[in-house]
């Protein structure tokens, strides 16, 4: 069985001496005993992780998805047709300091970025490739390797409002349009399939910072990897 792995700088292993051997997708290649690919990179975006998951999907047998923070973005350049992934903090890019990345980057999130359709576009992004996994008949997990404050997005009625005021236009909308967007949100969170999304609302790898070792860049060193294997091999069912 072939397994592939995709994700951002958590499931990559930035800081470890050895990400092919001390990663935990290696480790848990090595503990089933399976081939693998790690096809996360420095500064993964979701854009990345939906494009080259389907892009490989006919050449894998078994997927594990570790989905990031919905702030980034992927671009591809028209000269050369690399590709380019965008956070806040504009880092990560194979283009550095150019200046080109940082004004696109800056005016991207200073007046394009939307806190909240990044995140429902993320809830369609997991329905679509848990559906596409399905329609290929192949099997998969997810987890999340950021915090995606899912728990402002899904918070009943009554505190939805006070929850997710300083992430989107609250002022310029009113409550029927409030209303609407928390319930488009609640029917997409409903028909995620939480048994193979591990730990939906509840576990993510950046968590575990606060409790193993980091490196020099705040990443999980040998002991958080073998957590992150442990959980993932000891909860899924699929």
């Amino acid at each position: 069985m072939k397994l592939y792995f995709n994700g951002c700088s958590h499931t990559w292993g930035d800081d470890l001496v050895d990400p092919d051997s001390q990663a935990w997708p290696a480790l848990i290649s090595k503990n089933l005993n399976c081939e693998f690919i790690n096809d996360s990179v420095y500064g993964g975006t979701n854009d990345r992780i939906m494009y080259r998951t389907i892009k490989n999907a006919p050449d894998f047998d078994k997927f594990y998805i570790a989905w990031t923070c919905t702030s980034g973005f992927t671009r591809f350049r028209t000269d050369n047709n690399h590709i380019v992934n965008f956070n806040p903090h504009l880092t990560h890019s194979i283009y550095g300091n150019s200046s080109e990345f940082k004004d696109y980057g800056k005016l991207h999130y200073a007046v394009w970025h939307n806190e909240l359709y990044a995140f429902k576009l993320w809830l369609q992004n997991i329905i679509l490739l848990q559906r596409y996994f399905e329609s290929i008949k192949k099997s998969y997990v997810m987890i999340n390797a950021d915090n995606n404050y899912i728990n402002r997005w899904s918070a009943s009625w009554s505190n939805f409002n006070a929850m997710v005021q300083s992430l989107l236009c609250f002022d310029l909308m009113n409550d029927d349009q409030l209303y609407a967007e928390h319930n488009e949100i609640q029917l997409l969170i409903e028909q995620i399939d939480q048994q193979h999304f591990l730990g939906w609302n509840t576990w993510w790898i950046s968590d575990l910072t606060n409790q193993y070792p980091v490196g020099e860049t705040g990443h999980l060193l040998e002991q958080g990897h073998q957590a992150i294997a442990d959980y993932i091999l000891t909860n899924d069912t699929n």
